[in-house]
């Protein structure tokens, strides 16, 4: 997981694009443009199952591996060139266990590549994450990620690396279609959908 996070800062910091058009970098100068996204958070996959499957409401199988989970995810875009902006962004959700939580995120976006109206983006940066404490439930017997990070009745985390992938089919110069996946690897990857417009 280490390298797939280096490889991720490699590429935003130099500002490497893959296959891009100069005809349409040219053409597109965002310097200075504001993105707002809105985003359905909806699938997680657990690589190695769900760590307390019994009190995963929506699971789609028995150990967990897809659940369901239902929010939404607010981001805005700010460009400091073509290829590069920062992204704030804000959760709330009800997650595996179907108890409230979210994140909160700000960092940095790279294009990785960009061909036609597709685009593949990677980003990294410091997220917190919360959600309504586990231990309300009998079955649950504690997790390698939120350990004991406990404030009254919430489980938290602040990570200094979260990271993102990101594909963007653009259907005109103000509207793009959004997919966007969180690779918490090995324990969880989250997906997200949504629209993200040109304001």
């Amino acid at each position: 997981m280490k390298k797939l996070y280096l490889i991720l800062i490699y590429l935003i910091l130099t500002n490497k694009v893959l296959f891009a058009q100069d005809s349409l970098l040219i053409e597109n100068n965002q310097r200075g443009s504001f993105y707002l996204s809105l985003q359905f958070v909806g699938f997680t996959f657990h690589p190695t199952g769900g760590n307390t499957p019994e009190i995963y409401p929506l699971k789609l199988d028995k150990k967990a591996y897809f659940v369901l989970e239902v929010g939404l995810a607010l981001n805005l875009d700010y460009y400091l060139n073509d290829n590069l902006f920062i992204r704030t962004s804000v959760a709330h959700y009800r997650d595996c266990a179907f108890v409230p939580a979210g994140y909160f995120h700000v960092g940095i976006r790279g294009t990785i590549l960009k061909k036609g109206k597709h685009q593949i983006i990677g980003g990294i940066g410091p997220t917190l994450l919360y959600r309504e404490d586990w231990h309300q439930f009998s079955e649950y017997k504690g997790d390698e990620f939120y350990t004991n990070h406990i404030y009254n009745k919430w489980q938290y985390r602040f990570i200094v690396y979260g990271g993102e992938f990101e594909y963007l089919y653009k259907l005109n110069d103000k509207i793009e279609l959004q997919y966007s996946l969180i690779p918490g690897i090995p324990i969880v990857m989250t997906s997200k959908i949504g629209i993200r417009i040109k304001i």
